[in-house]
């Protein structure tokens, strides 16, 4: 009896670890697949729009890109631009994103900073935060961030206009201190994601590009 009982206790204890030991294992598996959704399906993103970004404000900065743009694809591009980023981070909020990165709370804090910085350059007491979350409205639909064609075809939308205008006199007027800040901003952010997302910015590739064409 003493040893069918002792039987039965180690069938269920083995049935007990096993069964620990599969939760364990799936449990490892989701959080991975989580890690990777993340990476895919906001790093990625966000990273390639922070560098539009990047770009535009060197085109206006340091390129005098301004010159050979028209006046309306000028400011229709700066918006979206501006506005892809602010969707990109509306989305890190809306989908938990932020709190789904509790593996790595100095990713997260580093990241918010961020883009927190980037926000402060864009607030210039005209373009208000309650701008630039209806400027992130704009592009979002169905939890994605639209197309430029998309985006282009809302812009004519009387309830969008307060955002529109706003960012749209932010872009004309914005003092080289505030582009300098975000561009700054985005640099550091861009720096951040690419470590994550194995992929390399295109600001790293031409640093790369610029060292090795100096070597003797």
């Amino acid at each position: 009896m003493t040893k069918q009982l002792v039987a039965v206790l180690l069938g269920g204890l083995s049935a007990l670890i096993g069964a620990a030991i599969q939760y364990a294992l799936q449990r490892f598996s989701a959080e991975r697949q989580e890690r990777r959704e993340i990476v895919e399906t906001h790093f990625l993103q966000l990273q390639d729009a922070l560098e539009s970004l990047y770009y535009r404000i060197n085109n206006l900065r340091d390129w005098g890109g301004k010159q050979v743009m028209t006046d309306e694809y000028f400011r229709l591009t700066s918006i979206y631009a501006l506005g892809r980023v602010l969707a990109h981070e509306t989305l890190l909020v809306s989908k938990g994103i932020y709190a789904k990165l509790h593996y790595d709370e100095a990713l997260k804090r580093q990241l918010k900073a961020g883009l927190h910085r980037i926000n402060r350059g864009m607030d210039d007491q005209r373009f208000l935060h309650y701008h630039r979350v209806q400027l992130a409205e704009i592009l979002l639909k169905d939890g994605n961030v639209t197309s430029y064609t998309e985006f282009m075809s809302r812009t004519t939308d009387d309830a969008f206009q307060p955002a529109i205008t706003a960012a749209a006199e932010f872009i004309e007027t914005a003092r080289p201190a505030c582009l300098d800040e975000i561009r700054t901003a985005a640099d550091e952010v861009i720096r951040l994601l690419e470590t994550r997302t194995r992929v390399p910015s295109a600001l790293s590739l031409t640093k790369s590009a610029t060292v090795a064409s100096r070597r003797p």
